[in-house]
C-alpha cells in the first residue's frame, strides 16, 4: 500500500510532517512580499533576496533570526525556510497579542507550506481584530484562490475598487483573470500593479512572469518579459515556471515540460520547480525523467507531499502489469491505425484487462473515424484500484474528487474497484476520457475547456456503452434559475464557479451545447469546430466558420432548444418536489397503492432520471408488494434500457429474467453489469457459455479470460471455454494449449479430456 504525506488540516499538529526539518531558502519559489508591515530590517534582507545575491540574503536573515524578537524574528525564521521555529516563534507572538499582523503573517507560513484551510482560519482569526486588515482579506482571497473558487475574483474585484493601489490585490486578480483568459483586462490590472511598483520601488519579477503567461496565451514569444526578469535576478527561475502553468491550465503538458527545464536550467536549486517538471514528465509518459526531477526536488525538499507522493506512484507504477495491443481497422484488419498500451494494478489486471481491451479497440476505432485523426503515438490508459493512487497520479495529492483524467496520449481513471459497487459506470468514464484523447491531440490541445468536456459528454451519450442523458436535478434547477453562462464564457464555470455545483452544471452545459449543435447542424458541424479550433482560433471564430452564427444568436437559439426540450418539466419543478415529498410520506406508510400512482407520475414527468432518487426502483418495489411481478419486472427492464446501473437491481433482473428462460433480454442486462462491477464469476461464465452458442467466438474468449482473472474455483471451466472460443475461429493450436491449462487445473475435468481426445485425433 503507498504510504500518502497528507499534511494534517489541524494546527495542533504544527504544521504535520513539514516541521520535522526546515525547508532550504533555496528550495522554494521565491516568495515577494508586497505589504508594508514587515520590518524595515526584513525588508533590507528581501530586496538582497529579490535580486538574486542569496548569499548575503541568507547571512542578513541569519543576523535577524539572533539579534531580533516577535514578529520580525518569526519572519526571519520564515524566510531561512525553518519551518519548526518560525511556527514556534509565531505562535509565542502571537499568544499575548491583537495584533492582525501576526496572525497575518504565520496565515502566510501555512499558505507557504500547502495547508490552506489552516491558513484561511488564521486569516480570518486576524479579521476578528480588525475587519478592514487589508493583508488579512488579501491574504483570505489569495488561499480562496488556490480552491478556484468564485468567492477570491468577488473579494479581490471589490479590494481593489477599495484600494486602487494594492499591488498585491492587483496581482492576484490578475492571476485569475489570466486562468479565464481574459486576456484585455489581465494586462490592464498588471499594467497598474507596474505603475505602482515602480513608484513603491518594490521588484517587477512576478509581473513580468505574469505578463509572460498572457503572451503565451496568446502565443506571442514570452523572451521579451524573460529577459527583463533575469537582468533584475539571473536566478529567477519563475520567470519560466509562472507561465508554464498557463500551458497546464490548457492541457499543453508537453510545451509545459519545456519551460519548466528552463525554470531549473535557470535555478538548479528551484525545488518546486523540478518537482512540477517531474510530475509533467510523468503525465506524457517519460517515467525515467519524472524519476530524475521528483528525485532532485526530494534532495533539496524532501517533505513536500506532492514531490514524496509522487515519487512512491513511481515505484507502484514499476509494479503494475503492462500489455499491449495493436488496434486493427474497422474496415481492414489487416491495416493497424494505432496501439493502446495497457496499465492495471495486479490486484484487477486479470478480471479486467479483456473488457479495458474491448473497450478501447472500440474506441479508437470510433474515434478515429469520428474526428478524421489517428494516433500519432501509442495511448497509455492506465486504471488504478486504490482511489488515492489515482489521485496522487492525477494532481499528487490523494482525495481527489475525479473519476478520471486526460493527459493528452495518457488517461487514467479508477478501476471499478477504487469505489463501492455501483458508485460509477467505469465503462462510460473511460469512453470518456478515450474521447479527450482525439480531440485534445487532434487540435494539438488548442480547443476550450467547454468544447473538450462537451465532445465527452456528447460521445457518453450517443455512442458509449451507457445509454443515460439524465440531467441532475441541480443542472434543471440552474436551467430554470437562468444561472447558465454565455457560451464564450462557459470556462469559466470550471475554471472558477461562482456556486456550488457549477462546475458539474457546466460539464453537463457543455454536453447538451455539443449534442444540439449535433442534432442541428450534424456532427460534422463539431468536426469544423475542432478543426477552427487546431487553428488557434476562439469559440466566436469557431462557431461563425461551422454554423454561421454569432455566439449571442447562437445562445438564444440554445436556450430556446432547452425550453422545448425540458420546459414543461423546468416550469413544474416545484410541483415535482412536492410529489415527491408525498410519496416519500406514502413509503412510511407503506401505502403502496399511492406509492404506485405517485412514483408512476413523477416517471412521467421526468422519465430520464434513473440515477440516485429515480422513482422505477419505488415503482417496482410498489407493484411487488401488490403482487404484481410481471409489471415490476418490466419497470425494473424500462429503468435498465434508460441507463439504469445499480449493480445489485441489474442481478436481480438477470435472475427474475433467467428463471423466465427469456435469454436472448438477460444478454444486455449481464453486459451491463460487466461495465459497473465486472467480478461476478457467474455473469461471465453464463455469458462465456451464450457467446460461444451463437458463434461470437471472441466475445466468449472475453469472458472466459475474465472468469480466468477472478481467481475462482472455475479456472478449469475457463480454459475449457477459451479453448472452445479458439476453435470456433480454427486456432486448433492455441485450443489445444487452453484444453492442457484446464486439465492442468482439473485433471479428471472431462469436457476437457473429450476435447483433447477430439483435438489429438485430428476431429
Amino acid at each position: 500500500m503507498m504510504l500518502k504525506v497528507k499534511l494534517s488540516s489541524s494546527r495542533p499538529t504544527l504544521l504535520g510532517a513539514l516541521l520535522l526539518i526546515g525547508w532550504g531558502t533555496h528550495s522554494h519559489a521565491l516568495t515577494i512580499h508586497y505589504d508594508t508591515t514587515r520590518s524595515d530590517a526584513i525588508r533590507a534582507c528581501d530586496q538582497l533576496d529579490y535580486v538574486g545575491s542569496r548569499e548575503e540574503a541568507l547571512e542578513c536573515y541569519e543576523t535577524l533570526l539572533s539579534t531580533s524578537t516577535g514578529l520580525e524574528q518569526a519572519d526571519a525564521a520564515a524566510a531561512l525556510g525553518d519551518i519548526r521555529q518560525a511556527n514556534r516563534l509565531y505562535r509565542d507572538a502571537a499568544a499575548n497579542s491583537n495584533d492582525p499582523a501576526i496572525k497575518t503573517h504565520w496565515a502566510q507560513l501555512y499558505l507557504q507550506t500547502h495547508q490552506t484551510s489552516d491558513a484561511e482560519a488564521l486569516f480570518r482569526e486576524a479579521l476578528v481584530y480588525d475587519a478592514n486588515y487589508l493583508p488579512a482579506r488579501l491574504g483570505l482571497a489569495e488561499a480562496q484562490s488556490e480552491g478556484y473558487g468564485g468567492r477570491a475574483r468577488e473579494a479581490l474585484t471589490q479590494i481593489t475598487a477599495e484600494n486602487p493601489d494594492s499591488v498585491q490585490a492587483l496581482i492576484l486578480l490578475a492571476r485569475i483573470e489570466l486562468e479565464l483568459q481574459n486576456l484585455p483586462i489581465a494586462r490592464g490590472l498588471l499594467n497598474r500593479a507596474l505603475t505602482e511598483i515602480t513608484a513603491k520601488k518594490l521588484p517587477p519579477l512576478e509581473i513580468y512572469a505574469l505578463h509572460a503567461g498572457a503572451d503565451l496565451l496568446e502565443d506571442k514569444p514570452i523572451t521579451p518579459w524573460v529577459e527583463k526578469a533575469l537582468e533584475y535576478n539571473p536566478l529567477y527561475g519563475d520567470v519560466y515556471s509562472i507561465p508554464a502553468r498557463y500551458y497546464i491550465i490548457t492541457y499543453r503538458y508537453r510545451e509545459a515540460v519545456d519551460l519548466y527545464q528552463k525554470a531549473v536550467a535557470v535555478d538548479p536549486e528551484l525545488a518546486v520547480a523540478h518537482r512540477d517538471l517531474g510530475i509533467n514528465q510523468l503525465r506524457i509518459n517519460n517515467l525515467f525523467a519524472a524519476r530524475y526531477h521528483l528525485q532532485q526536488a526530494y534532495v533539496k525538499d524532501p517533505y513536500d507531499a506532492m514531490t514524496v507522493n509522487t515519487l512512491r506512484l513511481l515505484d507502484d507504477l514499476d509494479q503494475m502489469r503492462v500489455s499491449s495491443v495493436d488496434v486493427p481497422s474497422a474496415q481492414d484488419p489487416d491495416i493497424v491505425i494505432g496501439r493502446v498500451l495497457i496499465r492495471l494494478d495486479t490486484e484487477d489486471a486479470d478480471a479486467l484487462e479483456p473488457y479495458v481491451i474491448n473497450l478501447s479497440v472500440k474506441a479508437v476505432q470510433h474515434f478515429s473515424e469520428q474526428y478524421d485523426f489517428q494516433l500519432q503515438r501509442p495511448m497509455i490508459v492506465e486504471l488504478y484500484h486504490d482511489h488515492d493512487d489515482f489521485g496522487v497520479r492525477t494532481v499528487s495529492t490523494p482525495g481527489v474528487g475525479l473519476l478520471g483524467v486526460t493527459f493528452g496520449y495518457l488517461t487514467a481513471m479508477d478501476s471499478p474497484k477504487a469505489r463501492a459497487a455501483g458508485d460509477f459506470h467505469w465503462g462510460s468514464t473511460l469512453w470518456h476520457e478515450i474521447a479527450h484523447v482525439f480531440t485534445l491531440e487532434a487540435t494539438n490541445h488548442r480547443l476550450p475547456r467547454w468544447f473538450s468536456e462537451g465532445l465527452s459528454v456528447y460521445e457518453e451519450w450517443n455512442t458509449g456503452p451507457l445509454p443515460s442523458r439524465e440531467l441532475s436535478m441541480d443542472m434543471l434547477a440552474a436551467i430554470h434559475a437562468n444561472q447558465l453562462l454565455p457560451i464564450e464564457k462557459l470556462d469559466e464555470g470550471f475554471v472558477r464557479p461562482s456556486y456550488n455545483g457549477q462546475v458539474q452544471v457546466s460539464y453537463m452545459q457543455a454536453g447538451l451545447t455539443s449534442d444540439f449543435i449535433a442534432k442541428r447542424w450534424g456532427h460534422e458541424a463539431l468536426v469544423s469546430m475542432l478543426k477552427t479550433f487546431a487553428k488557434k482560433q476562439n469559440t466566436a471564430t469557431a462557431l461563425r466558420e461551422a454554423i454561421d452564427l454569432e455566439p449571442q444568436a447562437f445562445d438564444t437559439l440554445f436556450l430556446e432548444y432547452l425550453d422545448q426540450q425540458y420546459g414543461s418539466l423546468l416550469s413544474t419543478l416545484e410541483e415535482y418536489s412536492a410529489v415527491e415529498q408525498q410519496l416519500a410520506r406514502a413509503i412510511q406508510l407503506d401505502d403502496w397503492l399511492s406509492v404506485e400512482s405517485l412514483s408512476a407520475d413523477l416517471i412521467g414527468r421526468y422519465p430520464a432520471r434513473i440515477g440516485d432518487g429515480n422513482s422505477y426502483l419505488v415503482l417496482a418495489e410498489a407493484q411487488r408488494q401488490q403482487g404484481n411481478e410481471t409489471a415490476a419486472l418490466e419497470t425494473l427492464l424500462s429503468w435498465h434500457q434508460l441507463g439504469g446501473h445499480d449493480p445489485a437491481v441489474l442481478l436481480q433482473i438477470v435472475q427474475e429474467l433467467r428463471a423466465l428462460e427469456r435469454f436472448d433480454e438477460t444478454v444486455p442486462v449481464m453486459e451491463s453489469i460487466n461495465w459497473v462491477m465486472p467480478y461476478s464469476a457467474d455473469v461471465h461464465r453464463w455469458l462465456g457459455e451464450h457467446y460461444l452458442s451463437v458463434q461470437k467466438p471472441d466475445l466468449a474468449h472475453r469472458e472466459f479470460n475474465a472468469l480466468l482473472g477472478l481467481q475462482s474455483d472455475s479456472t478449469a471451466v475457463a480454459h475449457f471455454g477459451m479453448a472452445r472460443a479458439a476453435m470456433l475461429n480454427n486456432e486448433q493450436d492455441k485450443a489445444r494449449r487452453q484444453v492442457l491449462y484446464s486439465l492442468e487445473s482439473a485433471p479428471f475435468y472431462r469436457p476437457a479430456q473429450q476435447l483433447l481426445l477430439s483435438l489429438s485425433a485430428g476431429e
